[in-house]
């Protein structure tokens, strides 16, 4: 009777635990922690910076689609625009963070990292490492899989 008192309380404490330790599962519940969310699950720490938010997003998705054949759905964004909020997602040095896929776990970092500032053309110059090494080796990677449509090189890389 012991040992499911004990797992009962591990259970219940597991979601809280998640929540504090690893920051990037509060996209599960973005509006807790001082951001506004739309009808489409876009997310802003500053409201009157909705409107470009989804300006932004309709862009990137129509570039994707046009330039790489490439469709991310209806995926929770949050963009923000403070420390205070890159901090309360655990972003840190990152300009952005993936959550939720299982190829995401199971993948490279510099072929996912990589890809994303590479396709997103970033105009930096230079990232913060490791994601200026990423995105060269995934721009070297590319090179040579330029001959294979991009969604079928990556499902072979994964």
């Amino acid at each position: 009777m012991n040992f499911i008192k004990w797992f009962v309380v591990i259970i219940l404490l597991l979601p809280i635990s998640a929540f504090a330790l690893f920051k990037p599962v509060r996209v599960l519940i973005p509006e807790a922690f001082d951001v506004y969310c739309n009808e489409q699950n876009l997310c802003v720490d500053d409201v009157s910076q909705l409107d470009a938010a989804v300006s932004l997003l309709n862009d990137s998705k129509a570039y994707l689609e046009t330039q790489w054949g490439l469709s991310i759905g209806e995926p929770s964004i949050i963009f923000c625009s403070t420390d205070k909020c890159q901090a309360a997602f655990g972003l840190s040095q990152r300009a952005g963070f993936t959550l939720g896929s299982l190829a995401l776990l199971m993948g490279e970092s510099w072929l996912i990292e990589g890809m994303a500032y590479s396709l997103s053309n970033d105009p930096r110059p230079e990232l913060h490492e490791p994601f200026e090494s990423y995105r060269q080796q995934f721009n070297n990677w590319y090179r040579l899989n330029t001959h294979i449509p991009l969604k079928d090189a990556v499902g072979t890389a994964l």
